[in-house]
């Protein structure tokens, strides 16, 4: 589900459909697409998000577009999926990896829904939190393999519509090229009076 090119590649994309703010906490919906061929086979995926250090997930859900729920298993702290995230893509001194893993069946599909609830939140109202969440196959590694990577934006209050494309989704609107500025024709001179026909030359 990953692809098979080594190495990180940004083709989780994940755009917010709603937020709600309890006292404390975010939970935030979101639909979320793995830009990637569905694997063949059941497996279970290495799961991680990079959270604050006094941050805890109290629900991730993870509902697949075919239907059903993907169950997801939290793991303990600094566990080894966690240190090979952290060898892999680092983390401040304020952050942690939280991971997890999920059970994946082909009829799943790539395109989920998502819940994610975190708490506490205490963002500024005009801010945000940028939360890296990747994945890969639990029989591979993130410092050796290949693996898919996103942002999710945990905004403030007054940010609740902010959006982040990442992978896939092509160069925004304002970044397409101008057509160039068509060359302006040379004006043409104008053409020389004939002489009518028979006209005799004068004598001096």
């Amino acid at each position: 589900m990953t692809g098979n090119i080594r190495g990180g590649q940004a083709k989780l994309v994940i755009k917010k459909k709603t937020v709600n703010f309890p006292p404390q906490k975010i939970e935030k919906e979101s639909e979320l697409d793995a830009q990637t061929p569905t694997p063949s086979h059941a497996m279970q995926l290495k799961l991680g998000l990079r959270i604050k250090q006094a941050q805890q997930v109290e629900l991730l859900e993870l509902r697949p577009a075919a239907g059903g729920v993907m169950a997801v298993h939290p793991q303990p702290p600094n566990d080894p999926i966690a240190q090979d995230l952290d060898v892999t893509l680092g983390r401040a001194a304020d952050e942690k990896w939280a991971t997890f893993l999920a059970d994946y069946e082909p009829s799943f599909g790539t395109k989920f829904t998502s819940t994610l609830r975190l708490s506490p939140f205490a963002v500024h109202d005009n801010g945000f939190q940028v939360v890296t969440v990747a994945f890969t196959h639990e029989n591979r590694t993130f410092a050796d393999d290949n693996y898919l990577f996103g942002l999710s934006i945990l905004p403030g209050r007054h940010n609740s519509a902010i959006q982040l494309p990442l992978g896939g989704g092509g160069a925004p609107q304002s970044a397409k090229k101008r057509a160039p500025a068509k060359k302006a024709k040379a004006a043409r001179r104008p053409k020389k009076a004939k002489k009518a026909k028979g006209q005799k030359r004068r004598k001096r």
